[in-house]
């Protein structure tokens, strides 16, 4: 592991920190809160991981390993299609033998990340794409994964991160569908961006998963949350087979299960 790539997964582990640390212990140093709805249930997003990562890039030691820019919505340089498509699709722009050019478009990267030696034309070193929940649709994942893949190889680092979090309730630990439900889009998803012309799969390392999961006990309000985190690379998926349960899973040594 390089020094910067050591930088910046310290930066999205002190991330879930802060994150765990508002939720659980309920800190309240923060300004930043979760808004409600108008059923007064609390609504949580990517948004307010992503802020916690940025005000960490900004406040960081000085040092010469220090991530010193970021950009927010970056655009992509391959072109896309995410609509109209059983899978996500993706293409170099400069293809003109696709009679279809017209439904491919720029996508955009969350955030991006560049050294001290940023010019404006200057490769990122890093992207990274952040996710909340366990989402309905497989293609809400697939078209992340597919993003930092392709894209891998513009990046000086030859390195990118999904950076996903949820609140799992109205059960103990990963004793309900939740786990085999994402894992199972995961590695779904894994499977449909390998298809394309464009994926090497030896990709598949460069792209780190980092998973936090807020388990939220049923049986009292007053219990306190329990939150576990995980890491690992699209090519470690291959040790998951779908539908899974986590309490089946023989070898968790590839999920890097840390309690928070």
């Amino acid at each position: 592991m390089s020094i910067e790539e050591k930088v910046v997964e310290n930066l999205i582990e002190k991330s879930f920190n802060d994150l765990v640390s508002l939720l659980i212990n309920n800190r309240t140093n923060e300004n930043l809160i979760f808004p409600k709805y108008r059923d007064e249930t609390v609504r949580y997003s990517e948004q307010e991981l992503r802020q916690f990562f940025l005000k960490n890039v900004e406040t960081q030691e000085n040092n010469d390993n220090k991530i010193y820019f970021y950009s927010v919505e970056t655009p992509t340089k391959l072109v896309y299609r995410f609509t109209n498509t059983e899978i996500p699709k993706v293409k170099d722009p400069n293809d003109t033998d696709d009679n279809d050019k017209d439904n491919y478009k720029s996508a955009r990267f969350d955030v991006s990340l560049y050294k001290k030696t940023y010019k404006d034309n200057d490769k990122a070193s890093n992207h990274i794409e952040f996710k909340y929940g366990n989402p309905d649709q497989k293609n809400a994942i697939c078209k992340d994964f597919l993003k930092l893949v392709s894209e891998v190889k513009f990046t000086n680092e030859k390195k990118n991160f999904f950076v996903h979090y949820l609140c799992v309730k109205n059960e103990k630990g990963w004793q309900s569908q939740t786990f085999p439900s994402l894992f199972s889009k995961y590695l779904d998803s894994v499977a449909d961006i390998i298809k394309s012309d464009l994926i090497n799969e030896e990709d598949l390392s460069k792209v780190t998963v980092y998973l936090l999961c807020i388990f939220e006990e049923p049986e009292a309000e007053s219990e306190p949350k329990i939150a576990s985190a995980y890491h690992f690379s699209l090519a470690d998926l291959k040790n998951y087979k779908v539908r899974t349960k986590y309490s089946d899973l023989t070898d968790k040594s590839w999920l890097n299960e840390e309690l928070i």
